[in-house]
């Protein structure tokens, strides 16, 4: 070790005041001290990196806490430290904790204005492009809402998790709410659900609703979709209206029912489209005639292995288990929606 203490303090010192992070600080320690260095912060999850462990070594452990409060850790991986050595790591590691507390509070402001100013789109205030714009989030493309719930500490990883997709993040009426740019709902819904719960290690169960109208619409809708997957036993599942057929159409804040047949019944309406094949009108004289493909060739006028091999197309298409009472209640729907249409 070439430095004395003092100079390596001052180095230390230069990184935090000039507004460096914590991976140079851990070079500067794997740098002086030798070994490998990882930065945690408070929940153990790594920040920084730095050095090569080499041969046998001795965990070393040092807490970086400012204000009476534990906010990291430098853990270092060495053969072995004298006293000089391991007061060089308790100075990184009050440092590091300075430069912690500044990250933090830092994040804390952002995030307060982020939350308070989703709170004000929610109530529908007025003047709010601007102030979102400072922010980085462009209210004038789309966006979808996803409303969250299922697990303690859900907020702050929220805020996180939508910081990081240019999104806003509040606790509002009792659930954790999310304004995510994008249109595609199910796949927000979907991300957050499945990143949220494996960061927590808890269920979270997440319904969205795509911002076509306004977020509060949007909002209304993504809370009822998220009621009706936790009545439904989706718990630590995400969804949209759309993706819960028959009851996201009753859900919807604006029900689209073309949506609903197009989702439903759109690969035979393709294919009918497409090769003049009478497919749906088929599975129409199917359900007429209750469900008896027999019944069917006389609505239809056709021979019965003429049914037969529609319906067989039919299951090809739908998919496995569209006969299923779930499923074929809604592909029912669909069709008697198809032809109010």
């Amino acid at each position: 070790m070439g430095e004395g203490i003092a100079e390596v303090q001052d180095r230390l010192i230069s990184v935090a005041v000039g507004g460096g992070g914590v991976g140079e600080l851990a070079r500067i320690v794997a740098d002086v001290l030798g070994g490998a260095v990882v930065v945690t912060d408070e929940e153990g999850r790594e920040l920084a990196r730095a050095g090569t462990r080499r041969g046998r070594a001795d965990t070393i452990r040092a807490a970086a806490r400012a204000r009476g409060r534990r906010l990291g850790e430098l853990v270092l991986n060495h053969a072995g430290l004298d006293d000089s050595g391991r007061r060089i790591l308790e100075h990184a590691a009050a440092v590091t904790a300075l430069v912690l507390l500044i990250r933090s509070s830092a994040s804390a402001a952002e995030e307060k204005a982020r939350g308070e100013l989703l709170t004000d789109i929610l109530a529908g205030r007025d003047e709010v492009r601007d102030r979102a714009r400072r922010l980085g989030v462009d209210l004038d493309s789309p966006h979808c809402v996803v409303v969250v719930t299922g697990a303690a500490r859900l907020a702050p990883a929220a805020a996180r998790f939508a910081g990081a997709h240019g999104g806003l993040a509040v606790e509002h009426d009792g659930h954790v709410v999310l304004l995510l740019p994008g249109a595609d709902a199910a796949d927000h819904a979907n991300r957050c659900a499945h990143t949220l719960g494996a960061e927590l290690r808890r269920p979270v169960t997440a319904g969205a609703a795509p911002a076509r109208e306004s977020v509060a619409h949007a909002h209304a809708e993504a809370r009822r979709c998220l009621t009706a997957l936790l009545a439904l036993g989706g718990t630590g599942r995400g969804a949209s209206a759309e993706q819960l057929g028959f009851v996201g159409l009753v859900l919807a804040d604006r029900p689209e029912p073309k949506v609903f047949v197009r989702a439903t019944l759109g690969p035979l309406l393709d294919h009918d489209a497409r090769r003049g094949t009478r497919l749906v009108p088929t599975l129409r004289a199917y359900f007429a005639a209750g469900r008896s493909p027999t019944r069917a060739k006389d609505l239809l006028n056709v021979h019965v292995n003429t049914v037969a091999q529609r319906m067989e197309r039919i299951g090809s298409l739908l998919g496995p288990g569209w006969q299923e009472p779930g499923r074929a209640l809604e592909v029912e729907l669909a069709l008697r929606l198809l032809d109010l249409m």
